[in-house]
């Protein structure tokens, strides 16, 4: 017993680093879960354990990719921050499906409306100035 917790205790003092990251991804896929079965209790769709289980899968293959790309960048290759791409990634899933729950539950794309908000302030000019510049640079000369 007294090995098992010298392991334990060698295992948690490696991964110190890495638990705040570990612990958002699990609290993001958690809110995920809620705003889904809620999503699906308040639209009529049954709860799946299919996607039950899609969820624990995501929280062991997450957490394990997370864990490898902390490894990697711990112990390979310094110069390249591959924990927080990958966790950025993960998390811009998640906040994705979070938000697409949202919409599903509320009726409303929270993109479109932080859009429409920032139409009405001041910075309505500098985002007209922005998309034209763009659509002019997508068509192509008539000339």
């Amino acid at each position: 017993m007294e090995k098992v917790i010298k392991f334990l205790f060698w295992l948690l003092a490696l991964l110190s680093p890495v638990n705040a990251v570990m612990v958002t991804m699990v609290f993001l896929i958690i809110v995920d879960f809620i705003t889904g079965a809620y999503a699906s209790i308040k639209n009529h769709i049954p709860i799946r354990s299919s996607r039950i289980g899609h969820t624990i899968s995501k929280f062991f293959i997450y957490n394990l990719v997370i864990l490898a790309a902390f490894f990697l960048e711990q112990y390979i290759v310094n110069e390249v921050p591959f924990l927080k791409i990958i966790a950025g990634f993960v998390a811009i899933t998640e906040i994705k499906s979070i938000l697409e729950n949202y919409n599903a539950i509320y009726g409303v794309n929270p993109f479109k409306a932080l859009v429409n908000l920032i139409k009405l302030t001041p910075l309505k000019d500098t985002i007209d100035t922005l998309t034209e510049d763009d659509e002019s640079k997508s068509k192509p000369d008539s000339e």
